[in-house]
């Protein structure tokens, strides 16, 4: 059955179903991001990085291993741009730039993240990272192997796509957050020559899930509709039949507001008496 919430449904935001939802998420987005990105770029799963950066085409070295990021967008030879998507790109609620020191930059290009693909060394350009519970449960393992993973990206210069799909837990420091407070958020770190360029984007329980821009060299982008990849997974993993709609959601709870209208839908949908 379709879901039965217009976004994100908080039914499904505790594990063992979010953990197969994230695993499947992820291969959605693979698979909708591929046809976009060939020929000039690829998109991988949990590969096994080096350390680089982005804006040096040298091949560089040192582990990451076991800090490995969830999708990484890798460039290859330059063919053509990547494809356009028809999808309704969401605006981000804030943003702002940093810039660089002249040291920090100089680090930057010491620093490769290198993806090597049947012995072909593929330059990472942006990384997509959905976060999971560990993620945000302060002190936990999974936390700081989280956060060194992210530094080691951030360092080389990579775009970096942060999507929180989980109300319960602390979100991981961003430099930036959306102006309104939001049930779901969306970060990006876009690395630029001199710096970066923060971006924050918010979403309500109500609201569909957006089109994101992914950014990769130059003024290339792809577009990833969570949307979309959210409601095929939804089926791939038959939701519905691990969702309790009977009861109240996993915590936080719900506002009264936020309540009643879920409650409102759920009996729409013939999911409660």
């Amino acid at each position: 059955m379709p879901c039965p919430f217009p976004g994100m449904d908080p039914f499904l935001e505790i594990d063992p179903i979010f953990r197969e939802l994230h695993i499947q998420m992820l291969a959605a987005a693979q698979a909708q991001l591929q046809p976009q990105l060939r020929p000039r770029y690829v998109a991988r799963l949990e590969r096994h990085l080096s350390e680089g950066g982005v804006w040096e085409l040298e091949v560089g070295a040192g582990s990451l291993e076991g800090k490995e990021p969830d999708l990484v967008i890798a460039g290859g030879t330059p063919r053509e741009r990547a494809k356009a998507s028809t999808a309704i790109l969401a605006r981000p609620s804030a943003s702002c730039t940093e810039e660089l020191s002249q040291e920090e930059l100089a680090l930057r290009k010491q620093r490769r993240i290198v993806i090597y693909v049947r012995a072909k060394p593929r330059i990472a350009v942006a990384t997509i990272e959905l976060l999971s519970p560990s993620n945000k449960e302060r002190g936990t393992v999974g936390q700081a192997r989280y956060l060194e993973k992210r530094a080691s990206a951030l360092r080389s210069g990579t775009h970096w796509i942060e999507i929180d799909l989980l109300r319960a837990g602390e979100r991981p420091f961003v430099p930036v957050h959306p102006t309104a407070p939001a049930d779901y958020e969306a970060y990006v770190a876009q690395a630029t020559p001199s710096g970066w360029n923060h971006l924050a984007y918010g979403w309500g329980l109500r609201d569909a899930l957006p089109s994101l821009a992914i950014p990769l060299l130059g003024r290339d982008q792809a577009i990833l509709d969570l949307g979309a990849a959210f409601l095929k997974v939804y089926d791939v993993i038959a939701a519905d039949d691990e969702a309790a709609y009977d009861g109240d959601p996993p915590g936080p709870p719900l506002s009264d507001a936020d309540r009643a209208w879920a409650d409102a839908l759920l009996r729409e949908k013939g999911l409660r008496g």
